[in-house]
């Protein structure tokens, strides 16, 4: 129950939810969300937290609460990683891309450093957890755009590499 009340609070912050929000509650959530890791049935974010292997997404036909608050935790989190690299993705990387976008081969290299780096994650202001499968429920939780801004033009930047 104390994990839906975790969520609660952040569906209680605002209709939207601005970085300082979501900073705060990951600080103050932070030690619950390891534990609920430890306690978890579920064994995908174990595998994510000892072998850095990435989660799939959902498919229990019950949603435990613990995973569900895990699932927002980890999805918040990673926003707010991108969230603090913004200045780095338009001083620095922005200014190779244009320098290398007309060569196939650096913009390969490119592609993949990015990946190396974890910034050529998919981003969206709109982080959904879903409930159940049958019938579909979720809870969304939608952060500010505005303070994405340059992830947001750095993605629109990306999606123009073919490779």
């Amino acid at each position: 129950m104390r994990y839906q009340t975790y969520i609660q609070e952040l569906l209680s912050l605002s209709p939207i939810l601005h970085i300082e929000y979501v900073q705060l509650w990951l600080i103050k959530h932070e030690n619950e969300f390891h534990n609920a890791i430890n306690d978890s049935h579920c064994r995908k974010w174990d595998k994510w937290m000892s072998n850095n292997e990435k989660p799939f997404p959902c498919v229990c036909n019950i949603r435990q609460q613990d995973c569900m608050f895990i699932e927002a935790y980890y999805k918040l989190n990673n926003a707010y990683d991108l969230y603090k690299k913004q200045q780095y993705l338009i001083i620095g990387l922005v200014p190779q891309y244009q320098s290398i976008k007309n060569n196939k081969a650096k913009l390969k290299t490119f592609n993949a450093n990015l990946n190396a780096l974890g910034l050529n994650l998919p981003f969206d202001s709109e982080i959904v957890i879903s409930l159940s499968p049958e019938p579909y429920k979720k809870i969304v939780l939608q952060l500010n755009e505005k303070e994405f801004t340059d992830v947001i033009e750095f993605q629109e930047l990306l999606s123009n590499i073919i490779i």
